[in-house]
């Protein structure tokens, strides 16, 4: 390969960011965004039940609560909340994802916008790694939460 060739394949490496041997981590981000925009509570199933969720919230007040979840447990809670969740239009958009390949799987990075409630997440992440069947899992979720409005 001659000087100028490794050149331009280094810098366009680059420029386009870290190259995956699959696409499966974004296409299971792409799965979990359609089902969540659908309220299609199959969107669980893409949860390992030992995953760990976080929620990070803050109070106008100042009181700061952190609540984590085990994917069971999630999973039960989103079958629960997704008929209230529709009926209120409670949905996200994602923007600026970004994925990194880490020790056994991937953790993607995201802006997430919450249209009801007019904010964006910029802390946002899920970790998805293989299950023994090779499928991609969520086996960690990240997420800041407001209990009010700001529009």
């Amino acid at each position: 390969m001659n000087g100028l060739l490794k050149t331009t394949l280094f810098l366009l490496a680059i420029i386009s960011g870290p190259v995956y041997a699959s696409d499966e981590p974004l296409e299971l981000f792409d799965s979990y965004i359609q089902l969540g925009e659908s309220f299609d509570p199959d969107v669980a199933n893409l949860y390992s039940d030992d995953a760990l969720i976080h929620a990070y919230r803050v109070y106008p007040h100042g009181l700061e609560r952190n609540m984590e979840l085990t994917g069971a447990q999630w999973k039960e809670l989103m079958s629960r909340v997704m008929p209230i969740a529709k009926a209120q239009n409670d949905k996200s958009t994602f923007s600026n994802i970004a994925v990194t390949e880490i020790e056994g799987g991937y953790k993607i990075k995201a802006d997430r916008y919450s249209v009801r409630k007019c904010y964006t997440d910029t802390g946002y992440y899920m970790i998805v790694k293989p299950t023994e069947n090779g499928s991609l899992k969520i086996f960690e979720e990240y997420m800041e939460t407001k209990p009010l409005p700001s529009c």
